[in-house]
This record gives structure tokens, C-alpha cells and sequence, in this order.
């Protein structure tokens, strides 16, 4: 007899962070879980070395949950999201990051949006710590590295306006999705042409969206996600700004009502904030500063804009 599928499928990509890694696994163990689940971990490898499978087999005996460990070596996000959603055998997959950790209720706090509101996909918030002890200079409050929509909990996301313009950007990181509604033809949820430039999830989320699937807002599920120095790093703050504005590009004209208006305007848009995001980083001697990114963000926006079509793609972090 084939064993019960769990209802509720946890799934991890990881590479190269054995530490984060356990501290995200022990989180997930932790869960309150009030709601009675029954669940599986499913942990995705990216990294040669594997030490991720280390991590697995340590915390494994004392687990409540089954823990799958799988090896996948693809050199693409998005194939690798996609490996996640395909592992799943629960009826809702919930997927965390290896750079999160999960407050006890998450998992409660998740799946009961789903069940209280019927909604098809629940996202939650993310919350920053930081590995120099605090937040940038130039972000005094760290407020770009939080996800808060600030809507009520339970209400319902419209990610898009009237003019099909995306108005929220969402990652997978602390989310969950009813794996028969959102996709019923057994089709791959990642469109892996996004390759290595990123944004294969916020397309995601969109195009669900857009399909009419139901996305709201859970506030009470929260987690907490380690931010490394290097992604303060104001080169690399920028460089990922410009690659998140490309990204907002393609997403916006692939579901434009008038494509060639939209292109257009973005076009517009974009020599504006790069010829004013440049003079004003110059009169204020913005350029100079450590503690001040307000205009070099707008020059990376309008500069987005202008090259969406050439995606600035990986960015090694390590070298960031």
C-alpha cells in the first residue's frame, strides 16, 4: 500500500549555506503545528560538495516530519523552483529559503489563510536581521530589505492594476501555493527560459494573477531572513535594483492591454529617472557618500528600463 500523501509539503533550496540550512531546518521542525498536518520536508541541493545532505542526515532522526534530500546541479533558478513544486506530493506546498527561519506558528498561520479565506495562494511577511548587527548607513530602518505589504490579514492581493502595471513584487520565499488549483495541467510553474537573469518567481505570481487565481496576505506568518554583508554592499544594492526594475519591465508588457504604449512609456519613464537620478547624485555629491542611495536607485530604475531587454542575470554575490 502506497503511503498517505502528507498535506502540507515544506520545500528548501539551498547552496552552500550548511549553517543557514540547519537554522531554517530547525525552524521548520519547531512548528506548533495546531492545525494537525501532516507534512514532509523536501530539501533541493544546489552545491556540488552536498553539504546540505550533511545537514539533512544530522536532523533527520529526531524529526517529526519525513526529510527528502535531493541533489539537483541545473545552473538555472528556475528549473530548480521548478524541481521544488515537482518534489511536492502534499495537497499545499509552503516554501522557505535557506537564509529564513520560520516563527513556531508559520506553518499555521499559512495554511489557515488558505482554509479561512479559500484563496488558491497565501504570502507572507519578511522580516531582516542583519550580519553587521544592523541595518546600512544609507538605510537607517532597513526598510529594502523587509517585505511588508502593510495590508489587513486575510485580505486579498491585486497584484496589478487596471492597466495590467504590476504593484507588488513577490518572491516564493514564504509562501503557499494549492498545488492542484494553481496548476491543474501538471505544467511546470517556472517559465525556465528566465534562466540565471532572475525574477522567474515575481512572474510567477503575476501570471497566477492573472489567470484568476486568488493571492492574499497572511501578516501572522512571518519569518525572518539573514541578511549577509555583501548584499548590503552599495554596488551590489544597485546592480540588483537594476535587475528587479528589468524584471518589472517584462512582467508589465507581457500583460499590457497596448504593448507598444506600455513600451513606450517605460522608454520615457527611464531616460527621466537616469538624466535626473544622475544630475541630482551630482549637485548633492551623492556619489560620494556611504549613507546616502536615494539617487543612484533612481538612475539603476531608469536604467531598468532602458536595457530590460539585456537582463544584468547572476550576480555573483560573493564578489559583490
Amino acid at each position: 500500500m502506497s503511503e498517505a500523501a502528507p498535506d502540507l509539503t515544506l520545500a528548501i533550496l539551498t547552496y552552500d549555506r550548511p549553517r543557514g540550512l540547519e537554522a531554517t531546518l530547525r525552524s521548520c521542525l519547531a512548528q506548533r503545528n495546531t492545525l494537525g498536518l501532516t507534512m514532509e520536508i523536501v530539501v533541493v541541493d544546489n552545491h556540488p560538495a552536498g553539504a546540505g545532505g550533511e545537514v539533512v542526515e544530522a536532523l533527520s532522526p529526531a524529526s517529526p516530519w519525513p526529510i527528502r534530500y535531493v541533489s539537483d546541479l541545473a545552473r538555472n533558478m528556475a528549473t530548480l523552483r521548478n524541481r521544488g513544486f515537482m518534489e511536492a506530493r502534499g495537497r499545499w506546498l509552503a516554501v522557505i529559503d535557506d537564509d529564513e527561519t520560520a516563527d513556531a506558528d508559520w506553518t499555521d498561520a499559512l495554511a489557515g489563510a488558505l482554509k479561512a479565506t479559500g484563496a488558491d495562494i497565501a504570502v507572507g511577511p519578511r522580516f531582516a536581521v542583519f550580519e553587521e548587527g544592523a541595518p546600512p548607513a544609507y538605510d537607517p530602518e532597513g526598510r529594502q530589505f523587509v517585505r511588508d505589504l502593510g495590508l489587513p490579514d486575510l485580505s486579498e492581493i491585486a497584484l496589478t492594476g487596471p492597466s495590467g502595471r504590476p504593484r507588488y513584487g513577490l518572491g516564493t520565499g514564504n509562501s503557499i501555493f494549492d498545488l492542484k488549483r494553481c496548476f491543474p495541467d501538471g505544467r511546470s510553474a517556472m517559465r525556465e527560459a528566465f534562466g540565471d537573469a532572475g525574477g522567474e518567481d515575481a512572474e510567477l505570481f503575476v501570471r497566477l494573477h492573472r489567470q484568476g487565481r486568488r493571492i492574499v496576505w497572511a501578516a501572522r506568518a512571518r519569518v525572518t531572513e539573514t541578511v549577509f554583508r555583501n548584499r548590503t554592499a552599495i554596488p551590489y544594492r544597485l546592480l540588483r535594483t537594476r535587475r528587479e526594475t528589468q524584471h518589472y519591465v517584462s512582467i508589465y508588457i507581457d500583460g499590457a492591454r497596448h504593448p507598444a504604449l506600455a513600451r513606450v512609456e517605460l522608454f520615457v519613464k527611464g531616460l527621466i529617472q537616469t538624466a535626473l537620478g544622475g544630475v541630482l547624485s551630482w549637485l548633492t555629491l551623492e556619489h560620494r557618500s556611504t549613507s546616502r542611495l536615494r539617487w543612484r536607485l533612481l538612475i539603476q530604475h531608469g536604467l531598468g528600463k532602458l536595457t530590460w531587454r539585456r537582463p544584468v542575470g547572476f550576480i555573483d554575490e560573493a564578489s559583490a
